[in-house]
């Protein structure tokens, strides 16, 4: 708002995959075990809860993604591979968890980067997987980022 009148400015927004970049599954013995349940059973609507609780919140992230949109005013979307039966008890546990995120949905690494061009408000889509078919747009981080925007 400058003067009094109201913005038509987009805020632009960021993509951030939940496998592998938000949500990671645990380096223990079994966690080969639940790798297999999420891979057999993931797409299960009653095994969706248990899915989504195999994985654990990457805490660094979980930490860039609130100081991305408190420093530099950028909304936030997480879209997940695991189907759309997936996508309420991942917002559950987003909204448990208090991260800043705008909207979770689901879809399928091919059809998000064939519906990228005609999404102009994204600015990037970070994915360690597949970042390399999402074009300009794809980035992938490091294990430990330290930057979202610098990745921009």
């Amino acid at each position: 708002m400058q003067g009094g009148d109201i913005s038509n400015e987009v805020v632009p927004r960021l993509v951030i995959a939940y496998e592998g970049m938000l949500g990671i599954l645990p380096e223990k013995p079994e966690g080969y075990v639940q790798e297999l349940l999420v891979r057999k059973f993931g797409r299960r609507a009653r095994q969706a809860q248990k899915t989504v609780d195999a994985y654990e919140i990457n805490e660094p992230l979980a930490r860039l993604i609130w100081d991305t949109v408190w420093r530099f005013r950028y909304s936030v979307d997480v879209v997940t591979y695991l189907g759309d039966d997936s996508v309420g008890p991942l917002e559950a546990r987003l909204d448990i968890e208090g991260l800043p995120i705008g909207r979770v949905w689901s879809t399928t690494p091919e059809r998000l980067a064939r519906r990228l061009p005609y999404m102009p408000d994204v600015a990037a889509v970070f994915d360690n997987d597949h970042h390399l078919i999402y074009g300009s747009k794809g980035r992938a981080l490091p294990a430990v980022p330290t930057t979202l925007i610098g990745a921009l």
